[in-house]
């Protein structure tokens, strides 16, 4: 029997200092919601006591006189698992276990779903996860090199951002069909970055590993740091943990270095020494760190930039990029400078993508998977 008449979606992409929300319609049992209505970008202070405020203003902005139907979440832990899922009493158990791993993100994004049970209480929630991406993550780079014990407590590597790569790959899949077959590296730059090494459409390698701190040096977040260091913070530097939490994720990155913001477009307006080497640091540990990818690539056809920072600040690239003159990348200035969707020069090795990413829609077309396999 086919679903009477069209349902909405309302979906909700919660990040450190934004709630996006766009509203989606569809028709019947199969495929994703294909028609965005309307979408709008609220930005946060402190996203976890703004929840039932940020909402309400989804909810004027967006022009809602009735209960979605369907709200689909952006949810950064998902563990194990490999799809969508329905956010029943059990999944939220599952999921508040997990904030262990993403503090900064996951507690809020319970919460969000708590205001909409609160003010929608006959609306069936899902959530998509950006670990899901890397679900397939081979054994050798999945399992750290920790004891057994360790692993089965969840340390081990999940890989972040998955939202925003599947919309990288899917767009720049319909621009050149043999990026499925080919070796890329993905470069999500923003609040948060990480970069992924993908062949065959698949996951093999990613910077971040059981938490959104570690990998590449990012706003306010130091990225990977010796361990001993942390334990000697907590020894001798008068941390508590609370406290080490707190630095780690909203203290350090460019911010820590530059000890005036986290923004790299503050940083770029800035003439201070401490501005530009937060800046040459950040340039330099991510060229190595595609370096890294290429590494498990044996090689890179396709590097794509991404994030609020990748996608829209060429400075940077043209930093990350002159790192890697020995891999044979190279921009086109004018190009890159423009924010062409291509940027690469005509001498270079890989072809240098420009993308901006749609979490939306991937989370839409999730949640439209799991509706259909449950009416199956």
């Amino acid at each position: 029997m086919s679903e009477p008449g069209p349902r909405t979606l309302l979906v909700l992409n919660l990040g450190s200092s934004t709630l996006k929300a766009a509203q989606y319609e569809k028709s019947g049992l199969s495929g994703a919601w294909p028609c965005r209505l309307s979408r709008v970008e609220i930005a946060l202070v402190n996203p976890s006591r703004e929840l039932d405020a940020a909402l309400a203003q989804v909810v004027d902005a967006l022009g809602l006189v009735s209960a979605p139907a369907f709200v689909g979440h952006r949810v950064v832990h998902g563990g194990e698992a490999e799809q969508a899922r329905v956010l029943d009493a059990a999944e939220l158990e599952r999921l508040g276990a997990l904030s262990c791993f993403a503090p900064l993100h996951q507690r809020a994004a319970l919460r969000l779903v708590s205001a909409v049970q609160n003010r929608w209480p006959g609306t069936r929630q899902y959530a998509s996860f950006d670990t899901s991406w890397h679900a397939q993550l081979p054994a050798n780079t999945r399992r750290l090199a920790v004891p057994k014990v360790w692993d089965a407590l969840g340390i081990r590597r999940y890989g972040f951002h998955g939202l925003a790569f599947a919309s990288a790959m899917r767009q720049v899949r319909e621009a050149d069909s043999r990026l499925g077959r080919e070796r890329v590296v993905l470069a999500h730059l923003g609040s948060g970055c990480s970069l992924c090494a993908v062949r065959d459409s698949q996951s093999l390698d990613t910077t971040m590993t059981s938490t959104p701190l570690d990998g590449l040096p990012m706003a306010t977040r130091s990225g990977s740091l010796d361990p001993g260091a942390v334990l000697h913070l907590l020894r001798a530097g008068g941390l508590s943990v609370d406290a080490l939490e707190e630095a780690l994720y909203h203290e350090c990155g460019l911010r820590g270095v530059s000890g005036l913001s986290g923004d790299v477009r503050e940083l770029l307006a800035e003439s201070s020494i401490e501005a530009a080497l937060a800046l040459d640091i950040f340039a330099l540990r991510i060229a190595q760190g595609i370096a890294s990818m290429a590494t498990r690539l044996g090689g890179i056809d396709h590097l794509i930039f991404s994030g609020g920072i990748g996608a829209n600040v060429s400075r940077v690239r043209a930093a990350i990029t002159n790192h890697l003159t020995w891999l044979g990348i190279g921009l086109d200035e004018s190009a890159n400078d423009r924010g062409d969707a291509r940027i690469e020069s005509p001498g270079s090795r890989a072809r240098v993508w420009r993308v901006d990413v749609d979490e939306e829609a991937e989370i839409a077309s999730a949640c439209a998977v799991v509706t259909a396999l449950m009416r199956s």
